[in-house]
């Protein structure tokens, strides 16, 4: 049997004075990939060398670009703690009860990435 699911990325932007951060968010709702009511959030950071002029389209794709690696990276990461819990019988974080009361609130997993 072939399954489909949606997993939505966004990408916004913030240009600063020849700095230029893309913060990217995973949302996988209704699959909820890390957990009920979570989604997975990075930032990548760009910076205009001082003798360049200002393209604000090239700073936000490379910002863009550093912000969905590093994002690649942290849902690995996710996927590995899955499947070693998985192998010792615990639930993987993506399928864990939600209890009575319904899905847990939704918050952000994750940390901005370093300059």
């Amino acid at each position: 049997m072939t399954t489909a699911s949606t997993w939505t990325v966004t990408l916004t932007f913030e240009d600063d004075d020849g700095t230029t951060w893309a913060r990217a968010v995973l949302d996988s709702s209704p699959d909820d990939v890390l957990g009920p009511g979570e989604v997975l959030a990075v930032e990548g950071r760009a910076v205009r060398w001082p003798d360049h002029p200002a393209v604000t389209t090239i700073g936000r794709e490379a910002a863009a670009a550093r912000a969905l690696v590093e994002l690649g990276h942290r849902l690995g990461d996710h996927a590995l703690d899955d499947a070693f819990a998985n192998a010792y019988g615990r639930p993987a974080l993506g399928q864990a009860a939600t209890g009575s009361n319904g899905p847990a609130p939704r918050r952000e997993v994750g940390t901005p990435s370093s300059p």
